[in-house]
């Protein structure tokens, strides 16, 4: 009998051994989605966590791609559907996922020889305010709905005093980023803020202008650090191997060099008991907090302002962030750029009102005033002094594809499906020369710009269609243009239906004398090679051929290769 036992416990054992043990054979077979939460200023963040996002994709040998939301909320629901496999968040959004649908600790960043950090709370240097009693009838910033140190501790202080930020606030909102909140802070926007001491600290070692007209006047017990987390959709196998990557980061050159520049010392693997404060914070201020509305609505002074996303996270900001900073400098307003995930969520988002103004391209500005009414004020001039740019369709330097008539049973890399440059004309293009997606050998439809640009480099597509500012700095690289579109107009500076006169007003001046002062012009050498010349007048009727092709499409077609719009 003890023998049988044995016998099944050894068969159970080898069993297991096979199952969990990461066997050699073991690949990742396909891209890994990797989730940022914007819990630093978005330039210095997104391109940190770019590299971050590029190094795993090295190591693991495998596509990565980067997901940037604007809220934790958002980051909170990609996690649960599994629409990303890991995410950097904060760690009270880490303690309600991990209750709600199982989310799982990966590790955390060690900064200074800790994996702890705190929420500040801080005023203006020159402010007469010197504890957290005094904020009563005061502004205050909170970061996010979601944060533990932005938005979770303070309210949890408040509630120790049995009351709630309705009650003891002048009026209170959200920045959704801990470095926003200290520049409000700085420009006294408002009278005070809780911010991560991981951000404020990071921002004082750089230098930040805004940080030195704050000060802190209260600091929180310790916190564990915001965590990497996995979506419980993640393979075991998956899981392991990041997690092998950034546990190692420190000991490869490269990555060392990233975390750096990040202030991070390495990731290490942290207990889930380094969030049990949060846990216990939280239980309080259901139990004792006196109930009170969660506004998440937009202060007037706030105006957001969208591109649509042709390129991937990293390089968006920065293009067009300097943009932001420039005009919250020069106008009344707290400009704040707002990426999306998609061109159709770009427009919708124009239409619901959450986007005020926004760079359009021209077809998705088409579809935005035939569906909301939005209104073109100003397009761009480009760094070569045009306000037309055009499409290229591109190819690897070595291979034998000299033209567009070559693309025959050869496969084809586009831009996003609304893209005018990287979709709607290449296809025009291709249909001129007799081609149509079903002579192709295969074809893709791509997020970005970059990426096709980099998929052909890849030799993984014959060919593929960008703008020609994106393709310019890759051309040393090994690729050349095999065909050029006739000139497009400039994308578009958009009115939302919502967005008042004053707005519109003030944002149109500015813009269109940027290029007429030194500082203006120093910020547009800094931008997008589309908007280098700065701005000029637009009107609906300059991109009328464009609206002609779209409305067009079935009269000269009618295969199916293109959108399905019209205007």
């Amino acid at each position: 009998m003890m023998r049988m036992i044995w016998r099944y416990i050894f068969i159970a054992v080898v069993f297991l051994l096979t199952v969990l043990s990461p066997a050699s054979s073991q690949t990742i077979d396909k891209p890994v989605r990797i989730g940022v939460a914007s819990m630093i200023t978005p330039v210095g963040a997104v391109k940190y966590y770019q590299e971050i996002v590029d190094y795993i994709s090295d190591k693991l040998g495998v596509p990565a791609e980067m997901v940037h939301r604007r809220t934790y909320d958002e980051m909170d629901k990609l996690l649960e559907k599994g629409s990303v496999d890991l995410a950097f968040i904060c760690s009270a959004p880490y303690v309600r996922n991990k209750r709600a649908f199982g989310v799982q600790l990966l590790v955390a960043p060690q900064v200074n020889g800790t994996a702890f950090y705190k929420s500040y709370i801080i005023v203006h240097k020159d402010s007469k305010i010197r504890s957290f009693k005094d904020l009563k009838g005061k502004v205050f910033a909170f970061t996010d709905p979601e944060s533990n140190s932005g938005k979770l501790y303070p309210v949890y202080r408040l509630a120790k005093m049995g009351l709630n930020p309705e009650q003891y606030f002048k009026r209170y909102i959200y920045s959704y980023s801990h470095n926003k909140s200290v520049e409000l802070v700085a420009k006294k926007i408002v009278d005070a803020a809780a911010v991560e001491s991981l951000v404020y600290e990071y921002m004082k070692k750089k230098g930040s202008p805004y940080v030195k007209e704050t000060r802190v006047i209260e600091k929180s017990p310790d916190f564990g650090s915001p965590p990497v987390v996995v979506s419980t959709g993640s393979s075991l196998f998956v899981k392991e191997k990041i997690r092998e990557v950034l546990l190692g980061m420190h000991r490869d050159p490269e990555g060392k060099k990233i975390l750096r520049a990040m202030l991070i010392d390495k990731f290490v693997k942290v207990p889930d008991s380094n969030y049990n404060l949060i846990r216990k914070m939280e239980d309080f201020v259901s139990r004792f907090s006196k109930p009170f509305k969660i506004r998440v609505k937009k202060d007037d002074k706030t105006v957001y302002f969208g591109v649509i996303p042709r390129d991937n996270p990293r390089i968006a900001y920065e293009k067009y962030q300097p943009l932001m900073d420039y005009l919250s400098e020069n106008t009344p307003y707290i400009f704040e750029l707002v990426l999306k995930k998609s061109y159709e969520d770009t427009v919708n988002a124009i239409g619901k009102g959450s986007i005020d103004v926004a760079l359009l391209g021209p077809l998705t500005y088409l579809e935005a005033h035939a569906r909301y009414g939005a209104v073109c004020i100003l397009k761009s001039v480009t760094d070569r002094g045009n306000s037309f740019y055009r499409s290229v369709v591109i190819a690897r330097k070595d291979s034998p594809v000299a033209g567009v008539i070559d693309l025959k049973k050869r496969s084809v890399a586009f831009a996003a499906v609304k893209s005018t440059s990287g979709n709607l004309i290449p296809r025009y293009m291709l249909a001129a020369a007799g081609i149509h997606l079903r002579d192709l050998s295969r074809y893709k439809n791509f997020d970005y710009h970059d990426s096709v640009v980099k998929w052909i480099l890849k030799g993984e597509y014959d060919a593929g269609a960008v703008r020609e500012s994106v393709v310019e700095k890759y051309l040393p690289l090994g690729l050349k243009i095999i065909a050029k579109s006739a000139a497009i107009p400039t994308g578009p500076i958009v009115i939302g239906p919502g967005t008042s006169f004053v707005v519109a007003e003030t944002l149109h001046s500015a813009l269109l004398n940027m290029d007429k002062t030194t500082k203006g012009r120093m910020v547009l050498k800094r931008l997008d090679p589309e908007l280098r010349g700065g701005f000029v007048e637009a009107k609906d009727s300059d991109y009328e051929k464009i609206r002609k092709m779209i409305n067009d499409v079935p009269k000269t077609c009618g295969l199916g290769c293109h959108p399905a719009i019209k205007f």
